[in-house]
């Protein structure tokens, strides 16, 4: 892996009031020869500190404390508008650096800037600044390019769900983002829960207030030291869209007047995206990834079952259905939000492994599990435990990930062996290489524990 660079200090013409990058900056969007960069403008150099106080009641959580504006809150990171850009160079010192554009941030926005950087070299590392008008010091990191589809190449990449903020192990963020950064990924995808609107305090029944959940939570020094070294993908789920188990219209008198299109606005504030939530990424010969969007284009979870109800909507499952089957990648793996094979919990009505949805889950577990060759797997998030499951119909192979801690493990309706070869009520991350070895290309997932311990390991046979 890369290693990160040293920051850096640029001689600028002040401006009348300083800006800095508290929460560092985001890559994500990675291919051979692109990448998103996202960074946002604060006041101060550092959060505010001090830590928010714990909720131990699960449910609707408590609204902000009252005449406390949300700036001064633990955790906070107030904006400030400025001019940014971006500096980046294939070598550490920048040297012959390539420059984007100044872009000024502003509050409508929330302080945001969002980098398209084009025409790069495959399979290159490439090392980045922001140099902020007024300001000496800029955050830097660096991230690796992705290998053209027709090359072999090994690839290792994480999967990470569930990270509330009040089950943090660790005041500086939690273990698994050193773990991570120790397992050398190429990259990580976050399958949403990223934060929790609803059951986590304070409340987010406005723009201000989610926004400040994604703050506190992504200026930790843990996720800044992993962000610097490993691009992510980002998807959302129920919680940080707004609320458990969320379709679009369902606007909770609870939540309001915070409503699911404006989760769906800060999530591309939040996230180094381009607009598009569902979209698929090729890493060599050997491995391509799809990330569908579960939340904004899925019928009401209480609409009576039946063929038209959809998680996926028509245009979406269309895609899905057709770039899987037109690829010849050797491992094809769909990064869900939600469960295709389970089980669940009974009370639970929102992804495929759940009778609310039995038609549409039955229609896409047939379909992936007819596919040959047998090489397409899901990994998901969204479940507070890890399990390697296999459908008994069909076949697929279904992992889920873990929470991001063991403080938010639980909730598993049990072990079932007609479907588990693995269950365990723990929080980690799913880590999964390929390696193309001279007999045949090998596929392995290893579902790690928080401190990075490998808990099981699974390949398919070689063919």
């Amino acid at each position: 892996m890369p290693r990160l660079v040293s920051l850096l200090a640029f001689t600028l013409p002040l401006i009348a009031q300083d800006a800095f990058l508290a929460e560092g900056i985001r890559v994500g969007e990675v291919t051979p020869t692109s990448a998103i960069l996202r960074v946002r403008t604060s006041q101060a150099p550092a959060r505010v500190p001090g830590v928010y106080p714990r909720e131990e009641r699960r449910g609707r959580a408590a609204l902000p404390p009252s005449g406390v504006p949300m700036s001064q809150l633990p955790g906070a990171v107030p904006g400030r508008a400025a001019q940014v850009r971006i500096i980046y160079s294939t070598k550490s010192s920048l040297s012959g650096a390539r420059e984007t554009p100044w872009t000024t941030t502003s509050a409508a926005n929330d302080f945001a800037a969002h980098f398209a950087l084009t025409h790069l070299k495959p399979e290159t590392t490439y090392y980045y600044a922001a140099q902020i008008t007024g300001r000496p010091k800029s955050a830097a990191g660096s991230f690796h390019t992705a290998p053209l589809p027709e090359k072999p190449r090994p690839v290792t990449f994480a999967v990470v769900t569930g990270m509330m903020y009040r089950d943090l192990d660790h005041p500086d963020g939690f273990r698994i983002w050193d773990s991570l950064r120790a397992a050398k990924p190429d990259f990580i995808v976050f399958t949403g829960d990223n934060v929790y609107y609803d059951n986590e305090p304070p409340r987010a029944v406005s723009i201000d207030i989610a926004r400040y959940h994604w703050q506190r939570m992504f200026s930790l020094p843990r996720f800044l030291a992993l962000a610097a070294e490993v691009p992510i993908y980002w998807e959302k789920d129920d919680h940080d869209t707004l609320s458990d188990d969320c379709w679009p219209g369902l606007d909770p008198d609870w939540m309001r007047p915070m409503t699911f299109a404006q989760g769906q606005q800060v999530f591309l504030e939040q996230a180094p995206l381009a607009g598009q939530t569902n979209r698929g990424f090729r890493w060599g010969s050997l491995l391509e990834i799809w990330l569908p969007e579960g939340r904004d284009f899925r019928s009401p979870n209480n609409a009576p079952d039946g063929p038209e109800k959809t998680i996926l909507g028509a245009l979406q499952k269309r895609w899905l259905k057709e770039s899987v089957e037109k690829s010849d990648a050797r491992f094809r793996v769909i990064v869900s939000e939600t469960p295709w094979v389970g089980p669940d919990r009974a009370t639970k009505g929102d992804n495929y492994a759940n009778p609310a949805f039995a038609t549409e889950g039955a229609e896409m577990r047939q379909w992936a599990g007819a596919l040959k060759p047998a090489n397409l797997f899901i990994a998901t998030g969204d479940r507070h435990w890890q399990y390697h499951s296999v459908d008994p119909a069909t076949g697929l192979h279904e992992f889920s990930c873990g929470p991001a801690s063991n403080e938010h493990a639980g909730g598993s309706p049990g072990l079932d062996p007609s479907y588990h070869k693995f269950h365990a009520v723990q929080g980690g991350f799913l880590l999964v290489t390929v390696q193309p070895n001279a007999a045949s290309p090998t596929i392995t997932f290893d579902f790690r524990t928080p401190d990075g311990r490998s808990a099981y390991t699974w390949s398919p046979a070689v063919r």
